[in-house]
């Protein structure tokens, strides 16, 4: 490269970076002069009466003039960006304007000092400090103008703080010429900055355009086509493939102005300014209109100078690109079938809004109740259906200030604003009752529920991680809690769920270890005293924490699954130890609903029988009315096949649910058996004796038998005797014991006499027992 075409390269490197600065600077002419003159009429209110009006009238003036001047001068600077001479002149304009109005406000603000009362040199100094800081913003990107506005300006305010004459102005004096060399190592920073940036993008513009022009050479291979324009912007030659794209007769569009076939708003306005400004521009997006249906261009353009063309570029169809970037976006915030945010829209959310009201927020973590249940029962596109209804019902109970979001599956959260958090508990019920509810799904009503944990921020935690986590421990709570409920989180919670994880991995070893046991209470004949049978519970003997009852295990093993795998070796169990028992007792079993659905239920109970040739009939399998809410058909029918086998079939905790009656309609089943809840006050209240007398008249006219649980005074088995109930359980006769311990398995008669020399003993062991701790928890 010769030397001349170097200078000549340089020079027009020049041109175009002076141009980029003074374009800069010109965009920030009117909030400066706004500024300027916002500042100056304030100086001239505060010194009203305390300096001549004229004079400050003067200076005003003076500083409105120079303002202008800057304005209309610097304008030319984006007229006339390609004209290097008029834009040095420019330049030198913007650095007298800025050497002059440095001077005016240092002077007129120093001298004012030697006027001004305390509060006014107060005022001066805040103003010096804001014109100093202002100013160098203004000329950020005219590194000489900046400096000339700092070096004509400084010398009046020091001045003024020098002129007070005492330590807190010569303070304040050290304080500016710290101040002045912070600022002009920023304006040199900035201009060098600017000027980097400048450069960069110039460079990625040229490498975009050579890109460009290269692709263009392939128009008829390629999705986009040429466009030719005159210096009016009106078409010329339209090719085919625009009319094509517009959806118009080629002959109607020849002379038109492009922008015509564009949609009116801001992108058209911007491409007619381009346009009549002769400027160059890329990827210009615009949109239009046709029959009712949004198109979106991409335009390129370049002036041109061939004749009659003033403009030649490139036009491409990004509708589909467009579509598929919105359904992109839209698919990475929201969920695509409740149309809610994402979990990652939500974790975002819950960040801002933290940091927004300082730390401040409500959180609550919805899980849905047995939504797996109506899943697998109905089908999935019912399922979905759910979760939609769901959605739109959890919309209506809250406020637009809130956000509510589907984290995945049947789980959703709910941030609530700062403002509302006296409202929290309220909301979380008003949820719970309103998705109790039931939802009409085509010929579907189903019914559901929510469990709803709360944690507040600061409150319970700090972060976004551990409100959510401690969210989540609340819902876990609530979910212990007996389901369709809402918890606040409490700091034992955490704990609670350590406690659980350390359970939960124990607990899946236990089999193999052969830590389980079967403890039996016996089933007594009410008026004999004899034994009739016994319940099997089960037992954890944990190597280190002793003997573990169900009630702490038996939900973890449920939630797990483990469930099926601790059931089926309580069946096997409980059958073989009542081969050896006397052929008269029988044993009760508990299911659970895991069990009820797991496929290798019924071959277990037919692999015992056939192993131990124990007569089916001797055994009891007891479920509960949980049983039948879930999947009730199929379960139902698996009830069905094992009577089929001989066993008898019992109705557990009767009466505590909502549809006792219509189970007892939908299968016959052996037995009921009363709750205790019923048992406990049966010979003080007599509401509870009402309803034993009912349960008892209705399994007699159903051809049932009735066992009544919670047994603990003789006075309860008197009443029990008198409605007519001939079987009882509870710790009056004994507390569930290993099968070692039981008394006698083959002598009754021997067993009642012993019961009864034991019967004040066991009497005084049941009273000394809290009563919370006496609720039977089940083997399943």
């Amino acid at each position: 490269m010769s030397l001349k075409l170097v200078h000549a390269v340089e020079a027009d490197e020049k041109g175009w970076l002076l141009g980029q600065q003074l374009s800069a600077h010109a965009s920030n002419l009117p909030a400066s002069a706004i500024g300027n003159m916002i500042n100056g009429a304030i100086t001239v209110l505060v010194f009203y009466g305390s300096v001549s009006l004229t004079l400050m009238a003067a200076c005003y003036l003076m500083i409105g003039a120079l303002v202008l001047y800057r304005m209309y001068g610097t304008k030319d600077a984006l007229l006339n960006i390609h004209d290097l001479a008029k834009l040095r002149r420019v330049k030198l304009r913007v650095e007298l304007c800025a050497a002059a109005l440095g001077l005016i406000w240092g002077t007129t603000t120093g001298l004012e000092f030697a006027y001004a009362n305390p509060a006014q040199q107060m005022y001066l100094g805040i103003l010096a400090s804001g014109m100093l800081a202002a100013g160098t913003l203004t000329f950020r990107t005219c590194e000489r103008a900046g400096r000339l506005y700092l070096a004509f300006s400084v010398p009046g305010y020091l001045y003024g703080f020098l002129s007070l004459g005492h330590l807190p102005g010569l303070a304040a004096a050290g304080l500016l010429i710290a101040y002045t060399v912070i600022l002009f190592g920023n304006i040199m920073h900035n201009a060098r900055v600017f000027g980097d940036s400048m450069r960069r993008e110039r460079a990625l513009l040229a490498s975009s355009e050579t890109i460009q022009l290269l692709l263009n050479d392939f128009e008829e291979q390629g999705s986009d086509w040429l466009i030719e324009l005159d210096a009016e912007g009106r078409i010329l030659i339209p090719r085919a493939r625009l009319a094509e794209a517009a959806q118009r007769p080629i002959e109607t569009i020849v002379n038109k102005p492009f922008v015509d076939l564009l949609d009116h708003g801001d992108t058209r306005d911007a491409l007619v300014s381009h346009l009549k400004n002769k400027r160059a521009f890329r990827h210009h997006i615009v949109s239009l209109t046709i029959d009712s249906k949004q198109l979106w261009w991409s335009i390129s353009v370049r002036p041109a100078t061939d004749g009659l063309i003033a403009f030649r570029g490139v036009v491409t169809d990004i509708t589909a690109q467009r579509h598929a970037e919105e359904k992109v976006s839209y698919m990475a915030h929201y969920d695509g079938l409740t149309g809610l945010p994402n979990r990652f829209t939500f974790n975002s959310s819950l960040y801002r809004s933290l940091a927004r009201d300082r730390g401040v927020a409500g959180l609550m973590y919805l899980d849905l109740d047995h939504f797996k249940t109506i899943n697998d029962t109905l089908g999935h596109p019912v399922g979905d259906q759910l979760l939609k209804a769901v959605a739109r019902r959890l919309e209506s109970c809250l406020s637009p200030d809130d956000l509510i979001a589907r984290l995945g599956g049947d789980e959703f959260a709910v941030i609530v604003s700062s403002n509302r958090l006296d409202k929290l508990d309220a909301l979380a019920q008003k949820i719970v009752e309103s998705l109790n509810c039931p939802f009409r799904l085509g010929d579907h009503d189903v019914v559901i529920g929510v469990s709803v944990g709360i944690a507040c921020a600061p409150e319970h935690a700090e972060t976004p991680d551990d409100l959510l986590r401690n969210a989540d421990l609340a819902l876990y709570a609530a979910k212990t809690a007996g389901r369709n409920c809402a918890t606040r989180f409490e700091p034992g919670m955490d704990e609670a769920a350590q406690q659980r994880r350390l359970i939960e991995m124990d607990l899946r070893g236990s089999l193999t270890k052969n830590e389980m046991r079967l403890h039996y209470q016996p089933l007594i004949n009410a008026g004999t005293g004899e034994t009739n049978g016994y319940e099997a519970l089960i037992r954890w003997e944990h190597p280190t924490r002793g003997f573990v009852m169900p009630q702490e295990f038996i939900g973890i093993a449920e939630e797990t699954g483990m469930i099926v795998q601790i059931g089926e070796w309580v069946i096997r169990q409980a059958i073989d130890d009542l081969a050896g028992w006397a052929p008269h007792l029988t044993v009760s079993i508990n299911l659970s609903p895991a069990q009820m659905r797991s496929p290798t239920l019924i071959s277990t109970i037919v692999q015992s029988l056939a192993r131990t040739g124990v007569d089916a009939q001797r055994i009891c399998l007891e479920i509960t009315e949980s049983v039948l809410m879930q999947d009730s058909e199929a379960n139902i029918e698996t009830l069905h096949k094992l009577r089929g086998l001989g066993l008898q079939i019992a109705l557990d905790d009767f009466g505590t649910g909502y549809s006792s009656l219509n189970y007892l309609r939908s299968f016959p089943f052996n037995k009921i058996k009363i709750d205790r809840c019923f048992v406990s006050e049966i010979d003080t209240r007599e509401d509870c004796r009402a309803i034993v007398r009912s349960v008892v008249s209705l399994a007699r006219s159903l051809g049932m038998a009735i066992t009544a649980e919670g047994v603990e005074r003789p006075e309860q088995v008197n009443c029990l005797q008198m409605e007519g109930c001939a079987e009882v359980q509870g710790y009056l006769y004994s507390k569930a014991v290993p099968v070692g311990e039981l008394s006698d398995l083959r002598a009754p008669r021997e067993l009642k006499a012993a019961t009864l020399l034991s019967f004040s003993r066991e009497a005084g062991e049941a009273a000394k027992i809290p009563e919370g701790s006496q609720s039977r928890a089940k083997a399943a």
